[in-house]
C-alpha cells in the first residue's frame, strides 16, 4: 500500500484499510512518507516502511522500487501519488516490461479540484496504464469512464469510502470537556471541519447563515480549520465581524492536530458539507461514524449516501438552496438525534472496513488472475 503524504484524510484512509486488510489474513505492506508520518504512536498490526523525502522523484520511486523487488510484491495499491505529471509515465513503463507487479490505484478524486493545465491528460494517462481503478461512488465510476471514453480497457471497481469511527471516537470525551478543549463557549452547534479551500462552498455557507430570517439564540455555526490555497484567512475574519454573522458564526481558523478531531465531532449537533463539488468526503464519513446528522450539497457521492433518515440534501450548490436546507434543518432540530443514531448505524453496517477490505482483497485476486 503507498500513501505518499503519511498524514491528513488519506493518512487515515491507509492506515483503515491496511488494518482491515492485515485482519483479513493478507499481509501487507505500507509504504509512506518519512518525516511526515503522523501515525507513528497508533497501534498498528502491518508492516511500516518510511520511504518518501522528497528529496527527488527519481531517489523516491528508486526506494519504492527496491523494496517492492525485495519483497516481490505482487500489487502495488496507491492511495496518493508522488508526481501525477509523471508517475503515469512509471506506471506505463512498468506495464510494459513487466508482468508483475501491477499497480492499483485508489480514485479519491477523478480531477483534482484546483487543476492545473495538462493535469488531465496526466489523469487520463494514469488510469489507462493502471491495472485497476477502485472509486468510491457510482458517479465516480461513471466520470471516470466518460473521461476515458470508448476503448477504455482498465477495470474500475466501486468500493466505498470506509467510516472513521476509529479516529473519531466522539463518545470517549463529554462534551463540557470538548468545549473547554476547543476554547468554545457553551453554544449548541453547527460544524464546518476540514481544510478550508474554495471547493468547500464555505463562502457560500456563511451567506446562506447570514440570510437565514429566524436563528435560535442557543445555536452558532463553528467553522474548525485552516484555510488553504485560494482562501484569504483576512477576507474570513472580516466577513465573521459583520452582523448578523458574527453573533451566528465562531470562526477557529487553525489546523487541528489528531488529539482534538474526537472534540470536534463531541459538540457538533450537526455537521454541514456545503461542497461545490467532490467525489466522496472522509469528513462525510467521520460525521457519520460519529452518530452525527448531516447537511450537504448534492454533489459527488453525497446523493448516494445522504438520504432523509440521516440529514438534509440541499437542492444544489447556490447559497440559497443551502438556506432553504439550513432553515428546514433547524426547523426540525428536534429530529437531529434520532438521524445521528441511524447514521452511525448506516456507517457501521454500509462503511465498514471489514467489508471494505474483503471487496478489495477480491479485486487484488481479480487482477492477479488477470495478469498471472
Amino acid at each position: 500500500m503507498v500513501e505518499t503524504g503519511g498524514w491528513g484524510g488519506l493518512g487515515h484512509y491507509a492506515h483503515c484499510l491496511c488494518s482491515a486488510i492485515q485482519e483479513k489474513g493478507v499481509s501487507v505492506c505500507l509504504a509512506t512518507h518519512a518525516l511526515n508520518y503522523q501515525l507513528e504512536g497508533v497501534a498498528k498490526r502491518y508492516e511500516v516502511k518510511k520511504l518518501f523525502r522528497g528529496d527527488g522523484f527519481i531517489r523516491d520511486w528508486r526506494r519504492l522500487y527496491r523494496m517492492v523487488r525485495k519483497h516481490s510484491f505482487k500489487i502495488v495499491h496507491f492511495q496518493s501519488l508522488l508526481s501525477t505529471r509523471r508517475d503515469w509515465l512509471i506506471f506505463l513503463a512498468v506495464g510494459a516490461l513487466c508482468s508483475t507487479p501491477k499497480f492499483i490505484y485508489t480514485v479519491h478524486n477523478v480531477l483534482p479540484h484546483e487543476i492545473l493545465t495538462g493535469e488531465k491528460l496526466s489523469y487520463r494517462g494514469l488510469y489507462a496504464a493502471a491495472a485497476g481503478l477502485i472509486a468510491h461512488s457510482n458517479i465516480s465510476r461513471d466520470r471516470i469512464l466518460a473521461m476515458m471514453g470508448r476503448g477504455f480497457g482498465t477495470p474500475v471497481k466501486v468500493i466505498p469510502h470506509g467510516h472513521y469511527g476509529e479516529i473519531v471516537a466522539a463518545g470517549q470525551i463529554s462534551r463540557a470537556r470538548a468545549k473547554k478543549i476547543l476554547g468554545l463557549k457553551d453554544y449548541n452547534y453547527i460544524v464546518f471541519f476540514g481544510s478550508i479551500r474554495p471547493y468547500k462552498g464555505v463562502h457560500n455557507l456563511l451567506r446562506a447563515v447570514a440570510e437565514c430570517s429566524e436563528w435560535p439564540a442557543d445555536l452558532r455555526v463553528l467553522i474548525a480549520g485552516q484555510p488553504g490555497h485560494g482562501i484569504s484567512t483576512r477576507e474570513l475574519l472580516e466577513l465573521g465581524k459583520r452582523s448578523p454573522i458574527r453573533e451566528r458564526v465562531e470562526l477557529k481558523l487553525q489546523y487541528f492536530p489528531e488529539k482534538m478531531i474526537p472534540a470536534i465531532f463531541k459538540i457538533a449537533d450537526l455537521v454541514v458539507l456545503p461542497y461545490l463539488d467532490i467525489d466522496q468526503s472522509g469528513i462525510l464519513m467521520a460525521a457519520m461514524a460519529a452518530g452525527r446528522p448531516v447537511l450537504c450539497t448534492p454533489v459527488g457521492a453525497f446523493p448516494e449516501t445522504v438520504h432523509p433518515a440521516i440529514g438534509f440534501l440541499a437542492a444544489n450548490t447556490s447559497h440559497q438552496a443551502l438556506k432553504q436546507a439550513l432553515n428546514t434543518a433547524v426547523a426540525n432540530r428536534d429530529s437531529w438525534k434520532a438521524m445521528g443514531a441511524r447514521a452511525r448505524k448506516d456507517a457501521e453496517l454500509e462503511f465498514s472496513w471489514d467489508a471494505i477490505a474483503a471487496e478489495t482483497i477480491e479485486f487484488y485476486k481479480t487482477i492477479y488472475t488477470s495478469i498471472a
